[in-house]
């Protein structure tokens, strides 16, 4: 009996907490006043948190409020250098229809596929000169790296998509800048056209 009230406890406290995210050690300290004789693994497997970061990070699986899947991988990423993109991030700009199922996450460190609680990565390993344009988006207190429109924009035309014109939402001087700067001479003539 003492037991199931010790996991109550918790839960009540998780429900309370309010927040989609908590640290390992404020889960300690919960377990150490609460239910010492528990642990992290524990409350994992009771699905009362799902592991983002191990030994760093959860989701407070009683928060029934959005879980924002950017914010779940800049978590997992931690201090790993990183940007969002691909066709998640294509869409999310507009420049194509197509809902992408998996976020892709560029990275220095891995690449493997993985699913934390209902978002879907793909984890890609580039190397760190691959890492430029790219800007940091809020949400709410935490932030994430995404590449920008721009950027977006440029890569999807050297994936050979075609544009017959510049979309409104695209900054034409932000776009010619950048391209002069990082972009390859095919590309570059493909752009200066569409600013015309």
């Amino acid at each position: 009996m003492e037991i199931i009230n010790k996991i109550a406890k918790i839960r009540e406290k998780l429900d309370l907490y309010g927040k989609p995210y908590i640290t390992e050690e404020l889960l300690q300290k919960l377990l150490d006043k609460f239910a010492p004789n528990y642990s992290i693994t524990n409350l994992s497997n009771l699905w009362l948190i799902t592991p983002i970061k191990r030994w760093k990070v959860y989701i407070n699986n009683k928060y029934n409020a959005f879980v924002n899947s950017f914010v779940v991988g800049d978590l997992y990423m931690w201090d790993d250098l990183y940007i969002f993109w691909w066709l998640w991030v294509y869409n999310r700009y507009s420049l194509t229809e197509q809902v992408a199922e998996w976020q892709t996450i560029y990275n220095t460190k891995i690449s493997w596929k993985k699913i934390i609680w209902n978002s879907k990565f793909i984890f890609v390993r580039q190397r760190e000169n691959f890492f430029y344009w790219w800007k940091k988006e809020k949400f709410e207190e935490y932030s994430y790296n995404i590449m920008t429109i721009e950027r977006a924009f440029i890569q999807m035309i050297k994936e050979w998509k075609d544009f017959s014109n510049l979309p409104y939402w695209i900054n034409k001087d932000k776009l010619l800048k950048f391209a002069l700067k990082y972009a390859p001479k095919t590309i570059i003539s493909k752009i200066e056209k569409l600013c015309i």
